[in-house]
C-alpha cells in the first residue's frame, strides 16, 4: 500500500456547543460549509493579514479536529486559549497521527475520519488515524511516491514554505487552493487579505521551478532577473522546488539560482501571470 505517516503531525480535538462560532471567527475558512467526514485547509492570521499557523480542519460527529504541524500545535493552543472567553468550547491534544497516499491508494481501514486533499485532487487523501494502530504494518508503509514529491510536481505549498508572521494568506495561494472564504463573516487578518486581493495588490507568490539543465537545486541562495533579487527558495527536491518570487519575475524567462538558469513553471490552477507594472514593482 502506498502511505506516508507524517510523524510530525499534531492533531487537536475542539468540542463544545460554541467550536464551530469560535473557530470561524478566527481562520480564513468557512467551517459553515464542511460536512460531516469532510476536510477544508485553513490558516490563522494576525491583525496584519500574516499567517499565524497552516492547518487542516475535519468534522467528525462529536468533534472538529485540527491538524497542524507538532511543533506549532502547543503556541496555537496558548493563542487560542486567549481567545475562548465565555465559549463553550473545549480543546486538547489527541492521541492520533496523520496519514496521506495518492489518489488511486487505498485509505486505511482503521482511520477516524479521511478525505481528499482540498488544496489539490492530484494530492491524493489525508486520513487521521489512532496512534496505536502505527503498529499494523500496512499502516507504516511509506509510498513510491511521496508527498513532497507530488506537492512540488503540482506547485502545492505546505507549512515548510512559509514564514509564520510574515507570509501573507495570498503569497501561500490560498485564494487559488481553496483555503480562504470570500463570502463568510470577518475574521482576524480578514480585512489586510481581502484588500490584497480585490485590488490586486499582491506583489509576490510561492510558485514551482525547476533547474533548466535537469541539475538538482541548491539548497540555499537568491533568485535574480538582470542582476536583482527576485526571490529565494524553498521546499525542494531534486531539480524541483517552490519560490517565493516577487512579480517581476512571473513573466521572466532567464531566472538564475546561484548563476544556474532556473524555470518557473507556472501551475495551471492559478490564473495566467498578470504583466508587471512600475506601480505594482514599487
Amino acid at each position: 500500500m502506498k502511505r506516508n505517516h507524517l510523524s510530525r503531525r499534531a492533531v487537536i480535538s475542539f468540542t463544545g456547543n460554541d467550536k464551530t462560532s469560535f473557530l470561524n471567527g478566527l481562520i480564513t475558512n468557512d467551517l459553515q460549509t464542511l460536512s460531516g467526514q469532510d476536510i477544508i485547509w485553513a490558516a490563522m492570521l494576525n491583525a496584519q493579514g500574516r499567517i499565524q499557523a497552516l492547518f487542516f480542519l475535519w468534522k467528525t460527529e462529536n468533534a472538529l479536529l485540527l491538524d497542524l504541524p507538532e511543533d506549532q500545535a502547543e503556541s496555537l493552543l496558548k493563542t487560542l486559549r486567549r481567545f475562548r472567553l465565555r465559549a463553550d468550547v473545549q480543546m486538547e491534544r489527541m492521541e492520533a497521527t496523520v496519514l496521506t497516499g495518492p489518489p488511486d491508494s487505498p485509505r486505511p481501514e482503521n482511520a477516524l475520519i479521511h478525505a481528499s486533499d482540498p488544496r489539490h485532487p492530484a494530492l491524493g487523501w489525508r486520513a487521521i488515524i489512532p496512534t496505536s494502530s502505527l503498529h499494523d504494518e500496512a499502516a507504516c508503509r511509506t509510498e513510491a511516491e511521496s508527498l513532497l514529491t507530488r506537492r512540488l510536481r503540482l506547485g502545492v505549498l505546505a507549512d515548510e514554505d512559509i514564514t509564520p508572521g510574515q507570509t501573507l494568506a495570498l503569497e501561500a495561494n490560498m485564494d487559488h487552493l481553496h483555503g480562504i472564504s470570500w463570502t463568510k463573516g470577518c475574521y482576524l487578518g480578514q480585512e489586510v487579505t481581502a484588500r490584497t486581493h480585490y485590488r490586486g495588490l499582491i506583489k509576490r507568490r510561492i510558485l514551482p521551478i525547476s533547474t533548466a539543465n535537469g541539475d538538482a537545486l541548491p539548497d540555499s541562495g537568491a533568485i535574480t532577473l538582470d542582476g536583482q533579487d527576485v526571490g529565494e527558495i524553498r521546499s525542494h527536491a531534486g531539480r524541483h522546488g517552490l519560490a517565493l518570487l516577487h512579480r517581476r519575475a512571473w513573466n521572466a524567462t532567464e531566472l538564475q539560482l546561484n548563476d544556474q538558469a532556473i524555470t518557473l513553471n507556472w501551475p495551471d490552477w492559478l490564473p495566467n501571470a498578470p504583466e508587471s507594472s512600475e506601480k505594482q514593482d514599487s
